[in-house]
C-alpha cells in the first residue's frame, strides 16, 4: 500500500527527504520529512481490491511462513474460529463435527484447574490421553478427576469442595470412573 501511495504526485515543491529533528536537536528515529503527496484512491472495485490483497499477502509471505500458518489454522479449525453468522466453511465444519453416524459424541470441555498441555513440564501424550478420557465423563465425574489431579487426595476434601456432606458420592463417582477407564483403555 505504501508503494501505491508513493506513486501519487507530490504537492508543491519537491524537497529532499531528510531526518526529522526535534527541538532539543536529537533525531526522531524512523521519521523522515518530505513533501506531501496528493490524495487518491488506493483501489476501487472488487477486482482491484483482490489484486491489492494478493500483493499484500505476497509481501507479507516473503519468507514463506505466512501461508504455512494460514494453512495450519484452516486445517485445524475449532468451533470458536467461526462467528455466529452462517458461512459455507462453518457449515462444512459442523457437518464433520456433528456427523450423525459418529460412534463417539464430541463434547468441548474446559479444564481450568489443570496444567496446559503445551507447558514445558507436562507430558504431552499422557495429558492428551487423559483429555480424551475426560471428554467421555459427565460433569461431576470430570470435576472429581480434576480435583484429584490438582492435589486433593482425600475423598472428604473432594466431597466438601463439591458440596457433599460425606465422601460416599465421591466414592461412587470413582467406582464409575474406574469402570469407564477399564473399558476405554481396554484393561
Amino acid at each position: 500500500m505504501e508503494e501505491i501511495l508513493r506513486s501519487f504526485p507530490v504537492v508543491g515543491e519537491d524537497t529532499d527527504e531528510e531526518p526529522v529533528r526535534l527541538t532539543d536537536g536529537s533525531l526522531l528515529e524512523g521519521a523522515i520529512a518530505a513533501s506531501p503527496r496528493c490524495g487518491g484512491t488506493l483501489w476501487s472495485g472488487e477486482r482491484w481490491a483482490a489484486e491489492v490483497v494478493e500483493q499484500v499477502v505476497d509481501a507479507a509471505d516473503a519468507d514463506g511462513r505466512l501461508r504455512a500458518i494460514l494453512d495450519a489454522v484452516r486445517s485445524n479449525r475449532v468451533e470458536d474460529d467461526f462467528s455466529d453468522r452462517w458461512s459455507y466453511a462453518r457449515e462444512d465444519f459442523e457437518r464433520k463435527l456433528y456427523h450423525k453416524r459418529n460412534k463417539v459424541r464430541v463434547r468441548f470441555v474446559e479444564l481450568t484447574d489443570t496444567i496446559p498441555v503445551q507447558g514445558p513440564e507436562t507430558e504431552v501424550e499422557g495429558n492428551l490421553v487423559v483429555g480424551d478420557f475426560l471428554a467421555l465423563l459427565d460433569q461431576r465425574e470430570r470435576q472429581v478427576v480434576v480435583l484429584l489431579r490438582s492435589g486433593y487426595t482425600k475423598l472428604g476434601e473432594v466431597a466438601s469442595i463439591l458440596g457433599y456432606k460425606n465422601h460416599s458420592p465421591v466414592s461412587k463417582y470413582l467406582a464409575r470412573i474406574r469402570r469407564q477407564a477399564a473399558e476405554h483403555f481396554d484393561l
